[in-house]
């Protein structure tokens, strides 16, 4: 009986040994021994110039060693598949932690997810070429660090709701979403890298049609006109490090609007210069003298954008892009919540530390 005892538990160990080896290789790191929250990072491995996935699964296997909690590893297979897991998070109902690792695309889709879910709380790891959304909070460097990520602090953010879903922190429409909007087709050109098809998205837009003839309302305030660019900002940054409104803060319940309308063609290149590193405003919200014949400031809680003209309206919600004909958006107050490292400096946040 002793032996036949001792064999059984060995049996059970091998087997309880084979599971776990399993589980790990399905994505699930110490999934045996943790009981509390899970914590799943959704890696999207083609996002960036690297595969995000060799880099990142070595550095969460470390840090979740001393995690209290269950930390799963899934990779993206498809386009939304990013937003197909977060849901599946979402639907047990169950408290949950999804890190999207990725660009701003993966990202957005975590986001369309947990918005107005307080129980879903999303976490950055940023792989992509943009990065925009963790640039509202500090460095990239600090949101890759991932023992940092998994003693993040959850903090309640605003977010933008319009039609066609949430956007975490710009809206915008106009001369930079259609730079954006174009890359992609140059990208699939033999031997046309992300900076050259940059630079030639730039010098078809710049040489077409710029403007585009917009109804624009403003909390019920109605204007018409020509317009180069319009930016509807809960965040700070977009389009790659571009400061729109470089004082606005992701959790006070207002829209920070920024009107940009005809220029003449050769000014573009230095005012987008000084509009990148956010020189057009000051802190009390006036716009800079040398901006006030083009640009137009006001913080509000709903705008609409009709496109009244022939040329099309090209839209982008946290760097997703496509033609509109209308744009309605409007502040949700702390509906998303984030989670921001502990390692970040309160004084470059877009938020109030929590």
């Amino acid at each position: 009986m002793y032996f036949y005892n001792q064999g059984k538990k060995r049996f059970f160990m091998l087997r309880r040994k084979a599971f776990l080896t399993l589980i790990k290789s399905r994505g699930m790191i110490d999934a045996g021994k943790r009981a509390g929250m899970k914590r799943i990072f959704i890696i999207n491995p083609v996002a960036g110039p690297k595969n995000s996935a060799d880099l990142l699964r070595p550095m969460i296997a470390a840090a979740a060693k001393t995690c209290p909690d269950s930390v799963e590893v899934l990779l993206t297979t498809h386009a939304g598949h990013a937003g197909e897991i977060a849901e599946r998070c979402a639907d047990t109902g169950e408290p949950v932690a999804v890190y999207a690792c990725g660009g701003d695309g993966t990202l957005n889709e975590v986001i369309q997810v947990a918005a107005g879910k307080p129980g879903v709380m999303v976490g950055c790891v940023p792989c992509g070429s943009g990065n925009d959304f963790v640039r509202n909070f500090g460095s990239r460097e600090a949101f890759l660090d991932i023992q940092a990520q998994l003693e993040a602090t959850p903090c309640r953010i605003d977010t933008i709701h319009t039609e066609y879903g949430y956007s975490a922190a710009i809206c915008a429409a106009g001369l930079d979403a259609k730079v954006a909007y174009g890359i992609p087709k140059f990208k699939r050109l033999p031997g046309c890298g992300g900076s050259m098809a940059y630079k030639l998205s730039i010098a078809e837009v710049f040489f077409g049609p710029l403007t585009s003839l917009l109804r624009v309302v403003l909390d019920g305030r109605e204007q018409v006109g020509e317009y180069l660019m319009a930016a509807i900002c809960n965040g700070r940054v977009y389009g790659g490090g571009y400061s729109a409104a470089p004082y606005a803060m992701m959790d006070d319940g207002w829209l920070d609007v920024v009107l940009v309308r005809t220029i003449p063609r050769l000014k573009i290149p230095g005012f987008l210069a000084k509009y990148k590193d956010g020189l057009h405003l000051t802190e009390d919200g006036q716009v800079q003298p040398d901006f006030r014949p083009y640009m137009t400031f006001c913080r509000v809680k709903s705008v609409t954008l009709e496109n009244l003209g022939k040329n099309p309206l090209i839209v982008t919600l946290d760097g997703e892009c496509a033609p509109r004909k209308v744009l309605h958006a409007e502040i949700c107050p702390k509906n998303l919540t984030v989670l921001l490292p502990k390692n970040l400096e309160p004084a470059r946040m877009a938020v109030q530390r929590p």
